[in-house]
């Protein structure tokens, strides 16, 4: 498996608009959007082993030490390869830039993403009540994160 930054949006559209990513991964007034190519923004390619995209994770700054990442892996990816590609990412965030945290923000309705981020070794850090309009109704996001110390350690465990 491999990841690397992509400028291609059409790429990245494509992936993000899979019928079986786009229904949980915008909300309301987004149905024209369109990714955009900035050097604040890593599209995060995601290559299956055999060769074929699997995915695309988005991560960019809040801050200067706390990264935010968004994940849309095809149906194909998902399972034990989704783990191997979030386990890449974080890897890549921690090594090429200065994160001392990674955090993502899963509506609630979304138990299968906040069960892959606590397995990825994210933990459960607050509610943002109200924060994404879905179908008219304002409904609260799930904050979850891993600090750089605690991915350390969950790759030394891993090795041991």
């Amino acid at each position: 498996m491999k990841l690397e930054r992509t400028h291609d949006m059409d790429l990245v559209a494509s992936i993000m608009r899979h019928p079986a990513i786009w229904p949980h991964v915008h909300d309301d007034g987004a149905e024209d959007w369109q990714p955009v190519d900035h050097d604040g923004i890593f599209w995060m390619l995601v290559t299956r082993d055999n060769g074929e995209v699997g995915g695309v994770f988005m991560v960019h700054a809040t801050n200067s030490y706390c990264y935010e990442m968004h994940t849309c892996l095809l149906p194909e990816t998902w399972g034990d390869q989704a783990a191997r590609a979030a386990q890449l990412l974080a890897g890549w965030v921690f090594r090429e830039t200065p994160s001392q945290k990674l955090v993502t923000n899963v509506p609630i309705y979304n138990r299968p993403a906040r069960r892959f981020a606590i397995a990825g070794g994210m933990q459960q850090e607050g509610i943002n009540r109200a924060s994404f309009m879905r179908n008219g109704v304002m409904i609260d996001q799930i904050m979850l994160g891993i600090t750089k110390q605690e991915w350390i350690t969950c790759q030394q465990q891993s090795q041991s």
